[in-house]
């Protein structure tokens, strides 16, 4: 076992020279802006063109395993090593805007291919194991360690809203000092006057939250609500917040899958807000069959909101793995525009017809942003305790990226 380790990091020590050449070989063609890299061994590179005005962002290579990872993995092995402490940088944001304005400049080598015609397909096993490997418990807990309503109440705003707000526009003179749960409780209202609610509709939330919706449209219209989710959790903490409200005869909280609600009868109106990512690709055309089915016949109205993934990249994206479906949102699948549509009219068979598309897109970057300042200035308060609770054996270092994971969430728009 020994020889065994010595031979690979004997390997590894071959390796990271060439790793590190074919990933600053592959930005070729118009770069824009620039981006300082400062190895291991001391050496600093520049991609792109310095700019006498400004300085561009820097990423100090702490450990060689970086390059390695960046070019077996690609932009999940970047975030690996960012959550590992491989590099450090002043400035993510920056960082993750070099990469985004750049994609296009980036001319991804064969890699496998390149590697196992240079050191063996028998020793690429052996090496991509050893990348996998390498502090995996701490990837492992980063990646399945889920957040519980005491840590989800340390950076949302105090109405509890997981889903992209509505801010109001840059020419209005209140839109620098609106707060978050001002956006989100737009965001709301403009759900409720779209659905068209009255105060005798009875409505159907599919994915309930933590009860934000449901105590937005009882209080704003008077309708009755049935809220459904599959979280136990959840639930008590909804009718928690629903009791304070005082709209407890007016709201009903119920624990079940959203495929199993066949004894509630019909809806005036079904109301989903960023539910349908965890319905995944192959029940989609499902989904909207329950809302069919669910739904009055005459008059019924549906309103969805979900994150979507430009069509371009869906294939490679449901095929694959990202950050987000790794570490974020495990299991989940973000549907394209154009499968929406396709799987409302399927599962409805026609019956549904879609009356407007709208983009929100443009609001969830800030929402992002607020979620993890908020994350961080709460941290060490609120959140490492609560982790510390839930799961006791908790190392420092885990924590430290688990923190770094939300960091790159903010910085990930989809």
């Amino acid at each position: 076992m020994v020889q065994k380790q010595m031979f690979i990091d004997m390997t590894l020590s071959y390796i990271y020279p060439v790793a590190k050449r074919l990933v600053l070989g592959s930005f070729s063609g118009d770069i824009k802006g620039s981006l300082k890299i400062e190895s291991s061994d001391g050496e600093s590179f520049t991609l792109g063109r310095k700019s006498p005005d400004t300085a561009g962002p820097k990423i100090q290579v702490l450990n060689d395993f970086f390059w390695l990872r960046v070019l077996l993995f690609g932009d999940i092995g970047f975030a690996e090593s960012y959550m590992l402490h491989e590099i450090g940088t002043t400035d993510l944001t920056a960082v993750f805007e070099f990469f985004i304005h750049n994609s296009t400049a980036v001319n991804t080598p064969t890699t496998v291919g390149l590697l196992s015609s240079l050191f063996g397909s028998f020793i690429l096993r052996a090496i991509r194991r050893t990348v996998n490997d390498i502090a995996a418990s701490h990837l492992n807990a980063a990646a399945h360690y889920s957040l519980g309503n005491e840590m989800f109440a340390a950076f949302l705003s105090p109405d509890m809203t997981y889903s992209a707000p509505i801010w109001l526009p840059a020419s209005n003179p209140l839109a620098k000092i609106e707060t978050l749960e001002e956006a989100q409780l737009r965001k709301l209202e403009y759900a409720i006057t779209q659905t068209r609610i009255r105060k005798a509709d009875h409505v159907l939330e599919i994915g309930t939250g933590w009860g934000s919706f449901a105590i937005a449209a009882a209080r704003m219209t008077g309708c009755r609500v049935t809220t459904v989710t599959p979280s136990g959790e959840q639930k008590r903490l909804a009718e928690e917040h629903i009791k304070r409200s005082g709209l407890g005869d007016r709201i009903e909280v119920v624990q079940a899958d959203y495929r199993e609600l066949g004894g509630l009868g019909t809806f005036d109106k079904i109301v989903s807000i960023e539910m349908i990512e965890h319905v995944g690709h192959e029940f989609l055309d499902v989904y909207f069959e329950c809302v069919d089915k669910y739904l009055k016949r005459d008059g019924g109205i549906g309103y969805f909101q979900s994150i979507t993934i430009p069509e371009t990249r869906y294939e490679r994206y449901r095929k694959g793995e990202d950050f987000i479906k790794k570490y974020i949102f495990p299991g989940g699948n973000l549907p394209t525009v154009s499968g929406l549509v396709t799987s409302i009219d399927r599962g409805s068979k026609g019956r549904l017809i879609v009356e407007e598309v709208k983009s929100v897109g443009k609001h969830y970057s800030k929402a992002l942003r607020c979620w993890n300042d908020k994350f961080q200035e709460n941290f060490e308060a609120e959140i490492v305790p609560a982790l510390k609770a839930g799961r006791p054996g908790l190392t420092t270092a885990e924590i430290e990226v688990f923190r770094k994971k939300w960091e790159i969430r903010s910085e990930t728009k989809v």
